[in-house]
Parts: structure tokens; sequence; C-alpha cells
């Protein structure tokens, strides 16, 4: 049986779903990016963070269409009306097994920074546990709350961030960043640079589970747009400064750049001794907002597909499974080589799914009926 959804008290404005977006993409992977991207491209880190931004917006726009085209079901509903229900459920396993896995991985990235940045006294499971269970205890019943806890952080989110880039203009060697195309890369080096952009962004996918609950999903689905590409903008613009600023040898030897650009910023008059523990706070409310987004998406879509609105068992079993899954990995380049592994499969997946889908649709001429 596939749910329909009804429209109610409980829905969303436009400009909340570009909240919803933006502090989705803001999250976990800001300090990781830049130094994964020029690992691959080098000095071609901006050009392909821009193609791997421009390749995104076609799932982006594949999700909006199908929104569009079914504005009264999740990605979970006309999954099961495009492809039948047992394909359509099986390929929507898969998608929400990853979506846990990364919930698992994100969070012990989070636990070894908070480690080695922060609180360096603190046991790591210790972390993980507490980060799980603070998503764990939203009310996942009520999609305005979710969409005010967006709201609500977001501004701690983005100006943190802007205090850190802003600052380092100055600090940029713009020699490091040619030429533009890198030093003698081939095209398969290029394009492993840009699907590492499209994984690190690639949780923009939340848009799948919200459009249905846009109070009109065929004219407010543009919020969505608006989020990705602002969302986007700003991980360019970091990628950017980091390789402006170090250079794509010297980015090499750091982890995580973006904690080192924190740290180069002075405030006049030394108002604040340490930018960079106010950036990894604000860190952490990054990862709140996308780890939620995550956990969204698996607690609705397992209710969705069981036809359940128990959203509090739901959640409970996610938080006990990415708990597992965050201690898998034995340190923070295990968590790397995982999270990059998802990051290129996971992609490759979702956006050929989305394209898979739109055609399907269009060509079986399935349909959902009008709000």
């Amino acid at each position: 049986m596939v749910i329909t959804l009804k429209k109610h008290s409980d829905s969303l404005t436009s400009t909340q779903l570009a909240i919803i977006i933006m502090g989705t993409i803001l999250g976990v992977s800001m300090l990781a990016i830049p130094r994964a991207i020029i690992d691959k491209v080098g000095n071609a880190a901006p050009l392909a963070s821009l193609v791997g931004i421009g390749l995104s917006s076609i799932g982006l726009l594949g999700l909006i269409y199908l929104g569009k085209r079914f504005p009264q079901h999740t990605f979970i509903g006309y999954n099961k009306i495009i492809l039948g229900k047992t394909i359509g459920s099986l390929f929507m396993i898969v998608y929400l097994m990853l979506s846990v896995i990364l919930i698992g991985l994100d969070t012990r990235q989070f636990a070894e920074v908070l480690v080695g940045g922060l609180l360096p006294n603190t046991p790591i499971h210790f972390s993980i546990f507490f980060m799980l269970l603070l998503c764990a205890v939203i009310n996942y019943s009520n999609v305005s709350t979710f969409a005010y806890i967006h709201f609500f952080y977001l501004p701690l989110i983005i100006l943190p961030l802007l205090v850190v880039i802003l600052p380092t203009f100055k600090d940029i060697e713009y020699y490091h960043l040619l030429p533009i195309n890198g030093h003698n890369l081939s095209l398969n080096g290029f394009m492993s640079g840009v699907v590492t952009m499209m994984g690190g962004i690639s949780n923009y996918f939340v848009i799948s589970m919200v459009i249905p609950y846009l109070k009109n999903p065929k004219k407010n689905a543009k919020g969505g747009i608006w989020g990705f590409f602002i969302g986007t903008f700003l991980v360019l613009l970091l990628n950017t400064v980091a390789l402006g600023a170090f250079g794509d040898q010297k980015i090499l030897e750091m982890m995580w750049p973006t904690l080192v650009l924190a740290r180069m910023v002075e405030v006049p008059g030394e108002i604040v001794a340490r930018i960079d523990a106010i950036f990894i706070i604000s860190w952490i409310f990054a990862v709140f907002t996308t780890l939620l987004s995550y956990y969204f998406i698996v607690v609705r879509g397992v209710a969705e597909m069981i036809n359940s609105k128990n959203y509090r068992f739901i959640s409970v079993g996610t938080f006990l499974i990415a708990f597992l899954i965050a201690l898998i990995p034995s340190d923070i380049y295990d968590v790397y080589n995982y999270l990059l592994f998802l990051w290129v499969g996971g992609v490759i997946f979702y956006i050929l799914y989305v394209i898979l889908l739109v055609v399907l649709a269009k060509v079986l001429r399935k349909k959902g009926s009008a709000v």
C-alpha cells in the first residue's frame, strides 16, 4: 500500500525548504572536503567543485520534477508507483541502509574531530552516544518541528563559517589557484574530484522526503534550488579559499584544513583568543542538522515502508544500528576511506536512479494525484 499524504497544518514554506537544504549540505564534510578534493585534482579543485555542483543539480532537478509529478508522495511512495511495490521496496531498502551507514560514519567523524580539536580527554564512544541520542529524541512525527530546528541553527552555522572564510581572503596566494585545470591532470583524475564533491553535497536528497509537506509543491519547490545553490556555493568558496591559502601540496599535510583556516583568523584587540574553538562549536551544530536530516529520511522512510507511525521505536532502532556502525572504523583514516567509498558509490547510485525514475515516469505515464 502506498501512503498518500494529506495536507494539514504541519506544512512547510519555500523558505523553510531552502533552509533545510542549506543546513543539511553545510555539515560534517566542511572540515574534510577541501583536502579530499585537492588530494584528487590539486589546483583544479575549484573547477572540479563547480562541475560537481552542476552535475549534482541534475539529481536535484530530477527530485523536484518527481516531487511535482507526485505532489502527495515522498521518494518512498512514488518509487512503488513507478517501479512496482516489490522492486521499489528493494531499492528503498538499499537507499535507507546507505543513510543509516552515513549516520554512523559521520557521527564517528564528528567524535574524532571533537577529541582532536576541542575535548582531547573525552572518550570517542561517549561523544558518539550523545550525538546519536540527541538526534534520536527528536519528535519526527512533526515535520514543522524538523524545519524549525534547521531554522534555529542555520545562522549559528553560516555566520562562523563566513567569519573563517572572509578574513582569509587576504592570505590567498593566487598562483596556488593556477592553472585552473590542474597540472597534467587526466580526465579520469579530474572526474574523481568531481565525484568526490558530488558525494560531499549529496545529502540534499532529503528534499525528496519533504516536498509533499510543502503548502504548494508545484510552486514552492523552487526553494530547494535556492537552498542547494547557496549551500554549495559556500562549500565551493571554502574549497577555493583553502587551496588559495595553503596550496595543493601543503594542504595534504593537514587533516582538517578548515580548522587551520579558523586558527589563522585574528580578531582585533584579541577579544576572542581562539576562533577555531568557536568554529568547532558551530561545526557541531552543522553536524547535528546534517545527522538530523539523515535521521528524518530513515525514520520517516522506514515508517512509510512498513505503514507505521511508531516513529519513536524506529528512531531508537536507528540509534542502536548507527552506534554500532560508528564503532567499526579503527581510526579517522578508516572513517574517511569508508566515506570516500560511499560518496563515490552512493552518488552514482543516487543520480542514475533518479534519472531512471524520471524516464520511467514519463514513458509509463505515471503520475500522482493533484493536491
